[in-house]
């Protein structure tokens, strides 16, 4: 079966030490095709952004090596909601497969070949919809494997293919009817808290007027098709980020060790979500919040929410 390497999307904003790190990750992998979006300065903060995302734009035309870059620049800033989403369905218009990083996330060399075998090999499988590069509760030990099946689809560094993110709906308009249905209790085996947990996420998002976040929906796309998401045995990649839109400081979830996988990966034994690592991983990640990652998103979220609400009255 013959791998062609995949084509990078690298998403960046104000950060020029973080994105040069990671372009030079990227450099090591040498893709034919570069993606770069490049989101615009905030109105509130134009003077202080322009300068940084010039010098990030500035890192990244000074880009040399062979294979061609592919650029959008915007003006004005698209926010992570719209910038984010609206940058994968850009580069999907000329790609059939991607592989995607944020100006934060530093994959490992190997990450590369693990998203390009698992891309092809699972090209024609629609049960399959994400790749991550991230593994955690690594303390949750899974001795099989190179990779295993997931229903949760983490986004620090991951690859999928345009015929997944066709299902992804930015507005998630079947909301209503999933919850109403009970769908959603189903997929996280009957567990209240972690179903008002998701619930309270999807409710805040869906009647956000003006939506912060991409990620969240595209996790509703995975759970409203029953997707399944390849998570590596190994972490593959680790964010180097401190502060930005959602986190107002370092979190444990940041700075992890990242591996090298296998260049033979060995597939799992079952073709089904591994479900005694999702009922520990829901609990655990999720609920207890072990990273205080989710704590700040919630957080930021309802602040978000509140002000929405203030300005409506």
């Amino acid at each position: 079966m013959k791998i062609d390497k995949t084509a990078v999307l690298l998403i960046t904003f104000n950060r020029p030490d973080t994105t040069k790190t990671v372009i030079e990750a990227i450099r090591k992998y040498n893709p034919e095709r570069l993606y770069v979006f490049s989101d615009g300065p905030r109105e509130n903060k134009k003077v202080e952004d322009m300068l940084l995302i010039k010098q990030t734009r500035d890192l990244v035309e000074s880009i040399d090596w062979e294979g061609n870059l592919i650029t959008r620049f915007m003006d004005s800033n698209q926010g992570c909601g719209l910038g984010v989403s609206g940058a994968i369905s850009w580069a999907f218009q000329s790609e059939e497969k991607l592989i995607i990083l944020e100006d934060d996330c530093v994959p490992s060399e190997s990450f590369f070949g693990f998203c390009n075998k698992l891309l092809t090999q699972y090209a024609d499988d629609t049960r399959v919809m994400h790749i991550a590069g991230t593994r955690w509760n690594e303390e949750y030990e899974i001795d099989s494997g190179s990779y295993f099946f997931s229903k949760y689809a983490h986004i620090w560094g991951w690859a999928t293919w345009r015929r997944a993110w066709l299902k992804y709906d930015f507005l998630m308009e079947d909301w209503p009817d999933f919850k109403r249905k009970g769908l959603l209790h189903n997929i996280l085996d009957n567990y209240f808290p972690l179903y008002k947990r998701w619930e309270y996420m999807f409710n805040n998002l869906y009647n956000q007027i003006i939506k912060h976040t991409w990620d969240y929906q595209w996790q509703f796309a995975v759970f409203k098709n029953n997707g399944l998401c390849i998570t590596p045995v190994k972490n593959l990649v680790t964010n180097i980020g401190d502060v930005g839109v959602h986190f107002s400081e370092t979190t444990s979830a940041h700075h992890r060790q990242r591996d090298e996988v296998e260049d033979k990966l060995i597939a799992p034994k079952y073709f089904h979500s591994f479900y005694e690592f999702d009922k520990y991983h829901g609990r655990d990640f999720y609920l207890k919040g072990r990273s205080k990652l989710k704590l700040f998103y919630d957080a930021t979220v309802a602040k978000m929410m509140f002000k929405v609400k203030s300005r409506s009255v």
